[in-house]
């Protein structure tokens, strides 16, 4: 069985090559905002613009199609096309859903509504949620960070936004599986046996696969996520991680 260690996280490109965008097209201008500069950068150059807004999606939609396409290549770095994604959801997504998945519901009485503010900013301009589950918003190929106050101290939560671990946690291991009937399944690593491999998928559906049945099966562990330290001002980051440690765990329907 094939396993090789390579980045899943390059791919955005071939995403919006199918979407074909271009600033100059029908003299639309793209509106400002986080990511423009990354989305002009790495995909405007041949695609044209206006076909964005035609194919608007949930930003579950919008994520799903980047892990999907992610194993293609592209010129842009992780961050960069995190940035990229951010920029897609906070404006072509679709029911004025964007905005809503950009930022968690602020209710923390630990801190101030500043505060709430501050963190809200950070998470969105960051694309936490983009990897991350917090509160019942954002993705699944990284670890939720629902609880993750009872599962790590403040300072193992500060050490991991400034300085993360290079090589990815068993159970935080990203995996692309493709079936002998030629399907492909994008994601987080949940268990693997002589038999079994288990995954959670883009959709946060937890999907079983019988050995015999996979043509190949990929498993990363290198770790996608950058440090943040010059990222985020020295003031704000003890307030992130004050808001990360009150986050509870949350209880969601499963899916299997």
């Amino acid at each position: 069985m094939d396993r090789r260690l390579n980045g899943v996280w390059g791919g955005m490109c071939a995403l919006l090559c199918g979407l074909g965008l271009s600033t100059a097209a029908y003299g639309q201008a793209l509106p400002d905002g986080t990511g423009k500069a990354e989305f002009v950068h790495n995909c405007t150059a041949c695609h044209r613009a206006d076909m964005v807004t035609a194919a608007k999606k949930t930003p579950e939609e919008w994520k799903k199609s980047v892990f999907e396409m992610a194993s293609r290549g592209a010129d842009g770095t992780p961050e960069d096309l995190n940035k990229v994604v951010v920029y897609l959801v906070a404006h072509y997504a679709k029911d004025g859903s964007g905005q809503a998945a950009a930022t968690p519901a602020a209710g923390h009485d630990a801190l101030s509504s500043a505060e709430l503010n501050t963190v809200n900013g950070l998470i969105a301009d960051n694309g936490c949620v983009i990897c991350h589950r917090i509160e019942k918003q954002g993705g699944y190929i990284g670890p939720e960070l629902n609880g993750v106050g009872a599962r790590r101290t403040a300072v193992q939560i500060r050490e991991a936004i400034v300085h993360p671990h290079p090589t990815l946690a068993r159970e935080n291991r990203l995996a692309t599986i493709t079936t002998v009937d030629g399907k492909t399944t994008m994601g987080r690593m949940v268990s693997e046996d002589e038999h079994t491999v288990r995954v959670i998928d883009t959709s946060g559906t937890t999907v079983s696969y019988s050995k015999p049945e996979l043509r190949s099966l990929t498993v990363v562990d290198t770790n996608p996520m950058q440090s943040y330290e010059k990222r985020i001002a020295p003031e704000d980051l003890p307030v992130l991680v004050r808001y990360l440690s009150s986050l509870p765990a949350v209880e969601e329907s499963s899916k299997k």
